[in-house]
């Protein structure tokens, strides 16, 4: 089985400020993706190059709500929100993730693009522990191509940082599954007051930073 950073939710109150304000920050206009049928958002993506993606998401004001819409609604502006690590073999993850005495919840999704394709993945979520966004959920695309190849490369990812005031225990339950982190990874854990995310991004106008709390998806079970 194999594990990679596959990428990062960016949430906020709007979808069209969010991208907006990529679209200023980065030089590059993010493409709409779709809507996220029952779990009340819709997003649009800004390729990070390296099959990795940024996922702007927001509530759709077309629905009447859900667990994704109900993990953002109470944000007062942009931030960093959670992140997703992609798997080859979903059941060998969740075997792993029960081994290692946590809960699993498993979702099938779908949406369909402008172009009227539609896409179809299962994400996996850990259940049972503190760390919440500090803890990516997970993701396994199946046949479907990964969304990655149908975008311009808008910036590239130099780095995530998890903050975590205990680090140690995170970064062994993701050694025990498979992902490798540290200072020569994609994907840093380091030890700081309180949880939150911070993305390094190097765009057509220069560097910048996306940060947030790790608030992460919550979901009703």
């Amino acid at each position: 089985m194999h594990l990679t950073l596959d990428h990062l939710l960016y949430a906020g109150p709007e979808l069209d400020r969010l991208v907006r304000e990529l679209a200023r920050t980065t030089g590059a206009t993010p493409v709409v993706g779709g809507k996220h049928a029952g779990q009340g958002t819709h997003n649009a993506l800004l390729g990070l190059g390296a099959d990795t993606y940024l996922e702007l998401i927001a509530p759709d004001p077309d629905q009447d709500g859900g667990d994704f819409a109900a993990s953002i609604d109470a944000l007062p502006g942009a931030e960093l929100h959670a992140w997703c690590v992609r798997t080859d073999d979903a059941d060998e993850l969740v075997a792993r993730i029960r081994d290692g005495g946590h809960g699993v919840v498993r979702r099938s999704m779908s949406r369909v693009t402008p172009e009227g394709d539609e896409l179809r993945w299962e994400l996996i979520f850990a259940t049972g522990h503190a760390w919440a966004g500090a803890a990516p959920f997970f993701i396994a695309w199946g046949e479907t191509p990964h969304p990655a190849a149908r975008l311009a490369q808008g910036a590239s990812l130099r780095s995530l940082t998890v903050l975590h005031p205990e680090p140690g225990p995170l970064r062994t339950w993701l050694a025990g599954l498979g992902l490798a982190t540290g200072a020569h990874e994609a994907v840093a854990i380091e030890e700081a007051p309180g949880r939150g995310l911070r993305a390094d991004l190097s765009g057509r106008r220069g560097p910048l930073a996306l940060r947030g709390g790790a608030g992460g998806i919550r979901l009703a079970q």
